[in-house]
């Protein structure tokens, strides 16, 4: 299935900028690197890049080195991601 979603904040600058939309699917295999859009306990809807993936959980972390996330020190597991971003719009 394919989602849309509009970006707000400058967590993941430069590859996304507020206001950007991007372009979600559930069909496709999530990789590390991969930027993906997840759901978070806490936080709600956030999109992040994929650090590290192990068996039944991953890991993410935010291109923008000037920002810090705790959404990024967390443990997420494989159910919470939406989709992996495939187009940016």
């Amino acid at each position: 299935m394919f989602q849309y979603f509009k970006i707000k904040g400058e967590s993941m600058s430069p590859s996304l900028q507020s206001g950007d939309i991007v372009i979600t699917s559930d069909l496709v295999e999530i990789n590390k690197n991969d930027i993906v859009v997840l759901k978070d306990t806490t936080y709600g809807t956030v999109v992040k890049r994929v650090s590290s993936i192990r068996k039944n959980y991953f890991k993410v972390k935010s291109d923008n080195l000037k920002t810090d996330s705790p959404v990024c020190s967390t443990l997420h597991p494989n159910g919470n991601i939406i989709g992996k971003v495939i187009s940016i719009l």
